[in-house]
């Protein structure tokens, strides 16, 4: 079922070409589109359950921020890191010598900006799985629930963190508006976000060098990416999660496509597709450094000896 809460032409299209683009039989298809400048939305089935992924850490960042700026929490304590505590996947901390100490603050920068699983688990340990689901209840968040502090467990398997894109969708709002946080902090968790290195997403479908703050999430079958669009039009939020194609090229173009068409559609801006520019290599072909034949050998001051350069073994580096 498609939601439009506003009516203006542009906007309508806008609303018909998402619900063209998640129509697929290939899987489940979930997107929020949210203007920042007039409140006015599009979400096309964003009320459905999703697997979270790693935009999980989006609420992780976001309590952690609200109970500090609360008083309630001090982000730079300090977190011993243990052998143990290593996880497989994104992030730099696993390959780390343990037994070190690291702020949470660090640690929740790590968990945003490099997706780093070890920094999540050790993060969400430290603030605790209730004080985090206590701050997602609070704030309104009624299909967000963090149970796997790894943010690895996905279907089947009953423990996955789940959401929806509405709900994503909602937070950033609050962090955009700084609802429930300090400004500086609003400002910090945004940075983090446009720092994020996984720009496989939102970012495939905008111009270049324009500004997003955005958190992906990747398992088997499950490609996810919320985040905030800065543009000299206005700002928006664009939340998509995608489920069970078979494929993940498929489900990134597609996420791309929508970033596209809505960059497009709130702009009047054409986004160049990218395209691959190769270089063509001169080939330079050495001449032969083989020992010339007797009958070719030329005289050189003394009789039997051969004047010949010596070739490079390898080329220069």
């Amino acid at each position: 079922m498609t939601v439009i809460l506003f009516s203006p032409a542009a906007t309508a299209d806008l609303a018909q070409k998402l619900t063209r683009l998640a129509s697929t039989s290939e899987g489940r298809v979930g997107i929020v589109f949210i203007d920042l400048k007039s409140s006015r939305e599009v979400n096309v089935k964003g009320n459905q359950l999703f697997p979270a992924a790693s935009v999980a850490k989006v609420p992780v960042m976001a309590a952690a921020f609200h109970l500090s700026d609360s008083g309630q929490l001090d982000l730079q304590q300090r977190v011993r890191f243990k052998e143990s505590d290593k996880l497989e996947g994104a992030g730099v901390l696993r390959w780390m010598k343990a037994g070190q100490e690291y702020t949470l603050w660090n640690l929740v920068r790590l968990m945003i900006t490099l997706s780093d699983n070890t920094a999540t688990k050790l993060a969400v340990d430290t603030i605790g799985l209730p004080a985090i689901n206590a701050y997602i209840k609070a704030s309104g968040l009624k299909q967000t629930v963090i149970i796997d502090p790894t943010m690895l467990v996905e279907p089947p398997a009953s423990n996955n963190n789940l959401t929806s894109p509405d709900d994503m969708a909602r937070l950033l709002v609050r962090i955009y508006h700084c609802r429930g946080f300090a400004k500086k902090s609003s400002k910090q968790m945004i940075a983090w976000m446009n720092y994020q290195r996984y720009r496989w997403g939102i970012w495939r479908g905008v111009p270049p060098g324009t500004y997003v703050a955005n958190k992906t999430g990747n398992l088997e079958g499950i490609l996810n990416d919320a985040g905030i669009v800065y543009t000299k039009k206005g700002n928006y939020i664009l939340s998509i999660f995608t489920w069970g194609f078979k494929r993940t090229r498929t489900a990134r173009l597609l996420i791309n496509e929508i970033s596209r068409a809505v960059y497009e559609e709130y702009t009047g801006e054409k986004v160049v597709k990218e395209t691959k520019i190769i270089k063509s290599k001169k080939v330079i072909k050495r001449r032969s450094r083989r020992r010339p034949s007797v009958k070719s050998r030329q005289p050189s001051g003394r009789r039997g000896a051969v004047s010949y350069r010596k070739s490079r073994s390898s080329p220069r580096r």
